[in-house]
């Protein structure tokens, strides 16, 4: 057997075993054991109910990839060694309460609903629809409406992704330069309430649907009462239900922002979205001809490069074709077309100098 053959066994073996066991980990929150310090393997078995031996074999693996790291403990009894794991840069990514937290993403994955979407991947390559829907029965929307366990996690990943590239996101744009800025599916409302906080005079709307809705007003009342007393971005800020397929609220927003949505759909859908959101800029500007020239509408998403380099972009458009009906990742001229064909003018695309954030921001007017 050649080399280039052990390399296919190597990345057939790693890939589903590595996703499963940082799965586990998380869902065990063994970071969260360590993060006082490092601990033998039988104290973590005890804290998170595990077989000791099975345990330390699963971090061992993990430990081999820089996911944890084991080290000697003292020895407690002659020709015995305590072994011991302490936590990794990477383990520490799997802590729950930290900045740059992927422990919520760990555990999406992990979902049955995630698992079988994944396993069913080929029924997509063949007829081009969802795996998702085909394997659990509802598309991925319908679901988590109906799974609020599912949904919770989900709402989370999206927040911690959201959190995980915010300062590189402020970075790249001026969004003081706004009166009010409306965040379209804005989920739980990280990305907006960031921008409020570093803009004392803005005004903030969320916009997305009500389980959505929902939590988002979970987090800013927890906001408001916790030691950083953000009771004042609460106040700068409009909750409101709804569906962007149906209406866009015709709200007095001089900022337009659709962050991580529009991949979700193919063109027909996002188009919907798009022109809804012309027509909410039309209604509240229609009398407003100069206020009109200062409207912005952000999109903030992935674009795929057109060359054949490494890009975890392309991985991304893979799950979106599992996860979603029709979505996928864009390039920017196929971006370009899309905004054109929905009564939008490309006027800048701003690339983060970030190697981490692979998200862009595409800034567009309306047309004419």
């Amino acid at each position: 057997m050649g080399s280039s053959a052990f390399i296919i066994l190597d990345m057939l073996t790693r890939g589903q075993l590595t996703s499963k066991a940082i799965y586990i980990a998380a869902k065990l929150r063994i970071a969260d054991y360590l993060n006082d310090g490092p601990k033998d393997i039988e104290k973590l078995a005890k804290e998170t109910r595990t077989h000791p031996n099975s345990l330390y074999r699963l971090l061992r693996m993990l430990a081999s990839i820089d996911i944890f790291a084991e080290t000697k403990g003292a020895v407690v009894e002659e020709h015995t060694n305590h072994k011991r794991f302490e936590l990794t840069s990477l383990a520490s990514l799997l802590l729950s309460e930290t900045k740059d937290s992927v422990r919520n993403f760990a555990l999406l994955f992990g979902l049955e609903s995630f698992k079988k979407a994944i396993d069913d991947l080929l029924y997509s390559i063949e007829t081009g629809d969802s795996s998702f829907k085909h394997a659990n029965g509802l598309d991925i929307y319908e679901y988590i409406q109906q799974n609020q366990n599912d949904a919770q996690i989900f709402n989370s990943a999206m927040t911690s992704l959201t959190s995980s590239h915010i300062s590189s996101i402020l970075s790249m744009y001026d969004f003081s330069r706004f009166n009010t800025i409306i965040d379209i599916g804005g989920g739980q409302g990280m990305l907006l309430s960031t921008i409020l906080k570093n803009n004392a005079r803005l005004q903030g709307i969320l916009f997305d649907l009500p389980h959505a809705i929902e939590s988002a007003k979970r987090m800013y009342v927890k906001g408001a009462n916790s030691k950083d007393n953000n009771s004042d971005i609460l106040a700068r800020c409009k909750l409101i239900e709804g569906d962007f397929f149906k209406s866009i609220p015709a709200v007095d927003a001089d900022g337009y922002i659709i962050k991580n949505v529009i991949l979700n759909w193919d063109d027909e859908y996002a188009g919907v979205i798009l022109k809804n959101c012309l027509q909410a800029i039309k209604t509240t500007s229609s009398n407003k001809t100069k206020r009109k020239n200062n409207i912005r509408l952000l999109v903030i998403d992935i674009i795929m490069p057109e060359s054949s380099e490494p890009f975890i972009g392309k991985f991304t458009d893979i799950l979106m074709l599992a996860l979603t009906d029709k979505g996928r990742i864009r390039t920017e001229k196929e971006f370009r077309n899309l905004l054109e064909g929905s009564g939008f003018d490309m006027v800048n695309v701003i690339r983060s100098p970030d190697p981490v954030n692979f998200l862009s921001i595409i800034e567009a007017i309306p047309s004419g």
